[in-house]
């Protein structure tokens, strides 16, 4: 993938998970360290940080939301 699109993925991410982003990144950082195979250092991250991640979905689900209500009520107004 593009470097560009890349580094703009990171900052949208960065930005949706701005309160947990230092957590995220040291606990990756941890495991980074861990003698664990991969997949294991991955899956291990993932159930540590669920939580976060499962706000994060949440808060996108609300946000998705709030534009769908927004979008079909500007259009009900053009109708």
């Amino acid at each position: 993938m593009n470097s560009f699109w890349i580094g703009m993925l990171r900052q949208a991410i960065q930005r949706i998970l701005k309160h947990d982003w230092k957590t995220i990144i040291t606990e990756v950082g941890n495991m980074m360290d861990s003698d664990m195979p991969g997949k294991e250092k991955k899956e291990y991250v993932f159930s540590l940080l669920r939580e976060y991640g499962i706000a994060c979905a949440t808060w996108l689900l609300y946000a998705a939301i709030d534009i769908a209500y927004g979008k079909l009520k500007d259009e009900t107004k053009t109708t």
